[in-house]
């Protein structure tokens, strides 16, 4: 086997998400087999495709408290970051280049695609997009090879070919460019998640690991607890991808890994990186029985010792659930409410917990001292402006210390996606991509894209801020100067009145 070398390229909105699982993934499997890897990450560089950093986006509508990445060093890139990867893939030579791709950051691999065009080099594409839409990824000029299902054995198989000098025209779960003509190869199924190594995080700059939480940067971690979802909500491609995979390979893309096997990453980890915080990624965390919570809960405490988040279910949580993760040491959690008219949320979202639910869940946090973030999302098809008011009203029944507020993205292979085709809200081809923070996707004819960015920027407000304040609130929705204006000053009273109040460690309450 020759000196075969791998160059990831992770797309990626500044400063967002602790370092990719998939990449450290890949990164332990491919040096267990003696390959070469190295990464290009454009977490730090500015994103001029969405104007505003994620998280910059979330503190200026206060969804998020206030966070200096100066008080731990972290500084955003000013090189270019077209020039930068050219001069990277020269450097480095790669046999392969591997993506992983979100379709909210395919705008950033089109640039990235663009800058390493003129480089003769089989291109890889694999992730959430590809797998949804690998007949748009396919398409570039740039892509010879889209990875339809999981990639771990995969990429293996695929380094092992192109190493050896073969062809990879029969590889299960892929589809593959030969001459002019595109190769589909079936979905493999689904792995055994237990036994796919530690993931090796060493490819990443030391600033990915900065995480801002409650208003504190600190040393994070993340940690896959289980892979797919078992719920089948219709915005979410965890529910799409269960569905693709049931029907393609008659296995479950929904599995859980063992309290055993969570343990030994986390005692890895924490050791590796010199943890200070645990980054649960799960879409469910307390999707786990009463026996594996408690067994976790214990040998957690024993071995790791570490605050972290997650986020779950309202219906999830019980007052003895909410005890364990206390326990455990619940630094903060989310909470996905979505939508706050419940027949709204059951028939077209397919939530079917009721309010009920998520105001008892809020509770039992409280009273536990854990911080909740709501997380909510407007734009919807069908949706209107009064319906956004539902929303709002539940949400002031909550005690939360954050609130989150998104747009809707109509993302390929969901349920809603398809649905906004068919009423022609949007085009067979158009894309969703973009920042639900930052971005509308939608312009309905029962809520306008301009009513959906107003009432984004002023949600929290809504939420929290007493009544006698919403006429203010209603001309802030406004971006014109004296909207702006406004807002600024209602903004200053809401973090006097809500983010003085300290949400670090477990004194909210």
């Amino acid at each position: 086997m020759k000196n075969f070398k791998v160059l990831f390229l992770y797309p990626n909105g500044t400063l967002m998400n602790p370092p990719a699982i998939s990449i450290g993934l890949f990164t332990a499997i491919l040096k267990e087999r003696g390959y070469d890897v190295s990464l290009f990450d454009t977490s730090l560089y500015p994103d001029d495709l969405n104007e505003k950093q994620l998280d910059n986006a979330k503190e200026e509508t206060l969804q998020a408290r206030p966070t200096n990445y100066d008080d731990k060093g972290v500084k955003v890139l000013k090189s270019d970051m077209a020039t930068d990867l050219i001069k990277k893939v020269h450097d480095y030579q790669p046999d392969l280049i591997a993506v992983s791709l979100l379709e909210s950051t395919y705008p950033i691999a089109l640039k990235m695609f663009e800058a390493i065009e003129q480089f003769k080099i089989p291109v890889l594409v694999g992730g959430v997009f590809a797998i949804h839409a690998p007949e748009i990824v396919i398409e570039n000029k740039c892509v010879d090879m889209v990875c339809i299902g999981e990639g771990e054995e995969t990429i293996v198989e695929i380094c092992d070919r192109l190493s050896e000098g073969n062809n990879c025209y029969d590889v299960e779960n892929i589809w593959i460019k030969k001459e002019k003509h595109i190769i589909k190869n079936k979905m493999k199924k689904t792995i055994d998640i237990n036994n796919i190594p530690i993931p090796d995080y060493s490819l990443f700059d030391w600033e990915r690991f900065m995480r801002p939480m409650g208003g504190k940067i600190y040393n994070t971690i993340p940690i896959e607890t289980n892979r797919g979802c078992p719920y089948l909500c219709t915005f979410c491609n965890s529910s799409s991808s269960q569905i693709l995979f049931k029907e393609n390979t008659s296995t479950s893309f929904f599995r859980k890994k063992t309290v055993e096997t969570i343990l030994k990453e986390l005692v890895s980890l924490k050791k590796q990186w010199n943890a200070e915080y645990v980054y649960f990624s799960s879409d469910t965390f307390l999707i786990l029985t009463k026996k594996e919570l408690d067994e976790l809960v214990e040998l957690y405490i024993r071995d790791i010792n570490l605050p972290f988040w997650i986020q779950t279910r309202a219906e999830t949580l019980t007052p003895y659930r909410v005890k364990k993760i206390k326990e455990m040491g619940c630094h903060r959690i989310s909470l996905g409410l979505e939508h706050g008219n419940e027949e709204f949320r059951k028939k077209l979202l397919k939530k079917t917990f009721d309010d009920e639910s998520i105001i008892k869940a809020s509770q039992l946090l409280a009273e536990a001292g854990i911080p909740l973030t709501v997380n909510n999302i407007i734009g919807f098809p069908e949706e209107n402006r009064e319906l956004v008011f539902d929303t709002i009203r539940l949400n002031r029944k909550l005690i939360a210390d954050t609130t989150n507020c998104v747009a809707f993205a109509p993302f390929r292979g969901t349920y809603l996606h398809k649905l906004c085709v068919d009423r022609g809200y949007i085009k067979p081809n158009q894309l969703g991509y973009g920042s639900m923070t930052s971005s509308i996707f939608l312009d309905l004819p029962t809520f306008p894209r301009e009513q959906i960015e107003g009432l984004r920027r002023t949600f929290s407000m809504y939420a929290r801020m007493p009544y006698e304040c919403w006429p203010d609130i209603k001309r802030a929705e406004k971006f014109d100067k004296e909207g702006n204006k406004i807002f600024a000053e209602l903004a200053k009273e809401f973090k006097e009145r809500y983010f003085s109040v300290k949400a670090d460690g477990f004194d909210l309450m």
